[in-house]
């Protein structure tokens, strides 16, 4: 499995927070960000990390992740603000379009069974697949906190995706994507990217991956969501980060 981790963002909530470490770089339980989402993935080695040039150059960034991952790619590109599937883009040409790829966010950690996982799909065949959490999570109780909100039929197959929206009022009732991303292959995973850039579907100039899998629905191939996590833990912004911490006194 080819596992893609984009963490070309600045980070700027955290800077305006006063926060002096990159990001992916912040300390949780006495590991980086990236670490503890590197140990999502037991036993596997194909890594692709996409990073900014500049935090490749002036941060602990690349000995860290050589430490974790020691047959990890760093690919350096320039910095941008247009969201993981613009930089996932940039480095087409070493992903390849017959293998299956997995697209992961930077900034959460989650209490999973990766086997049971790649059972689900071994299984099921989709042509992509969400990871999902629901029930109660600290960071769910702001109004303002709302993420890729997914619907699925009784099979427990995606009917509808939408970024930064809740399907449910309570919001502990509503299936959350983790900020995983399962494509049957390179070529598809392409195909759909390339879809959302060409359509322009941006969410304040920024391309989720979460918005690509319109483009599976639409060619009505089948998206699996996975919901077997019963632990989830946000740390994208420094209140979600905060929040973590105070739970976990």
């Amino acid at each position: 499995m080819k596992i893609v981790i984009p963490m070309t963002g600045i980070g700027n909530r955290f800077v305006q927070a006063g926060y002096k470490t990159l990001k992916p770089l912040i300390k949780i339980h006495e590991k980086t960000m990236i670490e503890w989402v590197i140990r999502l993935f037991p036993n596997e080695s194909d890594f692709i990390f996409i990073c900014r040039e500049d935090h490749l150059k002036t941060t602990n960034l690349k000995a860290i992740l050589k430490k974790a991952a020691p047959t990890g790619k760093l690919l350096a590109i320039d910095g941008h603000k247009k969201g993981p599937v613009y930089a996932v883009k940039q480095v087409y040409d070493h992903i390849p379009d017959n293998e299956a790829v997995i697209v992961n966010y930077c900034d959460y950690f989650m209490n999973w069974d990766y086997l049971d996982f790649k059972a689900h799909i071994e299984q099921h065949n989709p042509a992509g697949s969400i990871v999902c959490y629901q029930g109660f999570h600290p960071h769910l109780l702001y109004p303002e906190n709302v993420y890729a909100g997914c619907l699925t039929d009784d099979r427990g197959y995606l009917t509808q995706i939408k970024e930064k929206h809740s399907f449910t009022i309570d919001k502990t009732k509503s299936l959350h994507s983790a900020g995983l991303y399962y494509f049957q292959s390179g070529q598809l995973m392409k195909q759909s990217f390339d879809w959302l850039m060409q359509e322009d579907l941006d969410i304040n100039g920024e391309y989720y991956v979460s918005m690509v899998y319109d483009y599976l629905l639409e060619k009505k191939l089948p998206v699996s969501v996975y919901n077997n996590v019963p632990h989830f833990c946000q740390w994208g912004t420094p209140q979600d980060l905060e929040e973590y911490c105070y739970w976990n006194v």
